[in-house]
């Protein structure tokens, strides 16, 4: 009988260590803790405002472009909205309803937190989006409170935004010999749905990394608003309404702005 006993306790501590066994096991194959996120980077724009190769430090200051025609800017701006952040991989990270208005003397401009990677290109549009275009500025909206971006001396919805706005004197002379004196004021306001370009930058590789900062550097020729332009016609120097953002001069100025934007070069 007690042999028996000793047996059935024997048997049972068996059953325990085979029991813990298995738990310890269990717990050394648990699965591991997912990996946490890549941590963003800040990318900003660095936009420099040009006329020909000429980097428009000042208002009013006369700049000689190739060829030597003379050209002197009162106003430069424009918006630029949809921005889209190209990966090498050819997807593409999208930036929200943010609108920019860049300003002669601002350069640097934050366009927010994206993930951190490799990125080939940045896309954008050159304007307002339709619905955007139609809004009422907001009080502190600093961005669309801008008279000089308005169509008239205040807002209208059905007039929207002016969305590149070139103002100042140029040589309209054949040979670009005029004087200083004979420079003749030009003013080139293009606005409405319509004139809504895309731009596509091209590819030129860049990296996010984790908490730091990426700036993506680009230079705003507006001489490129002249191309094709016939200057000494006094008729071809002025677009400031939204009625005259209807005509062939208007579409030819807005044709034009894909061209305005370039890499700086190092």
């Amino acid at each position: 009988m007690k042999r028996k006993i000793k047996l059935k306790a024997a048997a049972f501590v068996f059953l325990v260590m085979v029991s813990i066994s298995v738990l310890s096991c269990k717990k050394k194959t648990t699965a591991p803790e997912p990996a946490p996120a890549a941590s963003n980077g800040t990318v900003f724009l660095h936009l420099h405002t040009n006329v020909d190769t000429n980097e428009v430090d000042t208002y009013n200051s006369v700049y000689v472009m190739t060829g030597g025609r003379k050209i002197s800017v009162s106003i430069a701006q424009l918006y630029i909205s949809s921005i889209q952040l190209v990966k090498t991989d050819g997807s593409t990270v999208n930036m929200g309803g943010l609108n920019i208005a860049k300003v002669m003397p601002i350069e640097e401009y934050m366009v927010g937190s994206v993930p951190s990677g490799n990125y080939q290109s940045i896309r954008f549009n050159v304007g307002l989006s339709p619905s955007t275009n139609s809004l009422l500025p907001e009080p502190n909206d600093s961005t669309l409170s801008k008279p000089n971006m308005w169509f008239g001396n205040f807002v209208q919805p059905w007039q929207g935004y002016v969305f590149v706005n070139l103002q100042g004197k140029i040589d309209t002379s054949t040979a670009a010999n005029n004087t200083v004196a004979q420079m003749q004021p030009f003013s080139y306001r293009i606005g409405t749905n319509s004139h809504l370009t895309s731009i596509s930058m091209p590819n030129q590789n860049y990296s996010v990394l984790p908490n730091q900062t990426q700036f993506i550097h680009i230079i705003i020729d507006y001489s490129k608003l002249f191309n094709g332009i016939t200057l000494n016609l006094n008729s071809y120097l002025n677009v400031y309404s939204v009625a005259d953002n209807s005509t062939v001069l208007s579409n030819q100025i807005a044709n034009n702005i894909p061209s305005m934007f370039h890499y700086e070069q190092y």
